[in-house]
């Protein structure tokens, strides 16, 4: 594959995941029909959010935890000559929590207890949980929302990518349900390198994905109790491939899939949305952020296959310039030095 389709494969895959968080988080929290009805149809600009988000106060474009957390771990494993290690997971985890405007306002208990873990490690002292924890609440979309970076740096190699997802989650979500969600988020990523790869091609790389990673985390992590991402995702295949109109589908998705905080409604939502809109990049992270509820995060799962799938192409330029100047980020740069670590590899 050229270099620079693997450049823009990379570029595009960021990029469409930050357009996913900056653009979702107006949307988060309302329902399918409320989005509809405040924004005319919906949202397909960036805009600020209002009092009904939880990201009230971000100016259009600014991102929130989903592209912060995968924008610093790429960092990460850039420092890292492209390995991809738990060290680079923890150090991410710490830079963010330094971050205010970030870690103040999204992050979660299951984020904030690893993160707590992490910091009493690295001061060696004993972390000491007060309270009976609930792993199934750790079965969440949290696991997949920043998984982009085991699939763009293993282009075309779809186990390694699952590996390395696995690698990831485990710091934060070690459970077999959020494994899934991520594995499937990374093999579709992965298999979108190949020559030609089509949008089928990646949602039977999501189902292989979700599959094996399951079987990987009932092996050396928690098993907690919740639906099958697997099923799930198979779920959200027939739905997008009814004989219906493509609103009557995406609600379909929204009521019967569901779009929440669970790993087994927002990944295969996600996928399910994907193939609605044939795999069209900017259409695909359009829809996810109006389909309701956790939109923000599903936008960026959406994003980030997407994006690697069909790259920038169609995506306006000055997107890219507000998500830079907004987030103080380089997205450019970055893709520029994932392709450098990434390319060879693929020869």
């Amino acid at each position: 594959m050229d270099r620079k389709i693997v450049y823009d494969k990379i570029l595009g895959s960021m990029v469409c995941c930050a357009l996913g968080d900056a653009m979702g988080a107006v949307t988060e929290n309302l329902s399918f029909d409320q989005i509809r009805d405040k924004y005319s149809g919906g949202v397909r600009e960036l805009i600020a959010p209002d009092k009904t988000a939880f990201a009230y106060g971000n100016t259009p474009g600014q991102i929130t935890d989903d592209f912060s957390q995968t924008y610093l771990l790429t960092e990460e494993i850039i420092k890292n000559h492209g390995v991809i290690s738990p060290d680079c997971v923890e150090e991410m985890l710490v830079r963010w929590s330094n971050i205010p405007k970030y870690f103040n306002r999204f992050a979660g208990p299951t984020t904030r207890s690893a993160i707590a873990a992490i910091r009493a490690k690295k001061e060696g002292r004993e972390y000491v949980v007060n309270e009976v924890i609930d792993y199934a609440r750790q079965a969440t979309n949290g696991s997949a929302m920043k998984i982009s970076p085991a699939g763009f740096f293993n282009p075309g190699d779809v186990d390694k990518s699952i590996d390395d997802a696995v690698c990831i989650t485990r710091v934060t979500h070690d459970n077999q349900l959020a494994i899934s969600g991520a594995c499937a988020t990374a093999a579709a990523i992965s298999k979108s390198f190949d020559e030609n790869a089509s949008v089928y091609d990646i949602i039977q790389a999501g189902i292989y994905g979700a599959r094996k990673g399951e079987e990987i985390g009932m092996r050396i992590s928690r098993t907690v109790g919740g639906a099958s991402v697997t099923e799930r995702i198979g779920m959200a295949v027939a739905i997008a491939m009814l004989p219906e109109s493509k609103e009557e589908r995406l609600r379909k998705i929204y009521n019967l899939v569901g779009t929440g905080l669970h790993v087994s409604e927002a990944v295969p939502a996600a996928f399910g949305i994907i193939l609605i809109c044939d795999g069209d990049n900017w259409d695909s992270v359009c829809e996810a952020v109006n389909v309701g509820y956790d939109t923000d995060t599903v936008a960026a799962i959406v994003g980030s296959i997407v994006g690697a799938l069909k790259g920038t192409a169609g995506i306006r330029e000055e997107l890219f310039e507000i998500l830079n100047r907004e987030n103080e980020i380089a997205l450019e740069e970055t893709a520029e030095k994932v392709t450098e670590l990434v390319y060879d590899k693929m020869k």
